[in-house]
């Protein structure tokens, strides 16, 4: 008899551990959606100012519902840049293209170390199941 209590002790902890990791497993793969949004919101931020660099006839801006207009391609010898906590700066477009590829390291870190996380998470979660099979499985 006093076996099976900590055989249903250990059950208890192993689904315990089983929840808080697959909630952690969620949480970071929401950041890796995250981070990998603003990856390409970046790189086509990146993209759209060297277009603009060379010279084209006209470009489409996007207003909502699907509809563009037409227009004269901006100037880019100075581009307006979010620094954080809202600050927005004007910068020259080689000193916004250097902040964005930055930024773009960055993020890049961020993610292989998040992907690194969820797969150690993935990993510790699979054993945690086997083992509650495992335990499930001599308790029948």
């Amino acid at each position: 008899m006093s076996q099976q209590p900590s055989a249903e002790e250990a059950v208890n902890e192993i689904l315990v551990e089983i929840r808080v990791l697959e909630g952690t497993y969620n949480e970071l793969t929401a950041r890796q959606n995250l981070l990998e949004r603003a990856l390409l919101e970046g790189r086509a931020a990146l993209d759209a100012i060297k277009g603009l660099q060379e010279k084209t006839s006209e470009v489409l801006t996007q207003i909502g519902g699907g509809v563009m207009l037409r227009a004269d391609p901006p100037a880019t010898d100075k581009v307006l840049v979010q620094v954080g906590a809202n600050v927005v700066l004007e910068k020259p477009r080689e000193e916004a293209v250097a902040i964005l590829e930055e930024r773009s390291r960055d993020i890049e870190k961020s993610l292989v170390a998040i992907v690194t996380q969820r797969n150690e998470i993935a990993q510790r979660l699979n054993a945690d199941k086997e083992a509650l099979n495992s335990l499930m499985g001599r308790s029948q």
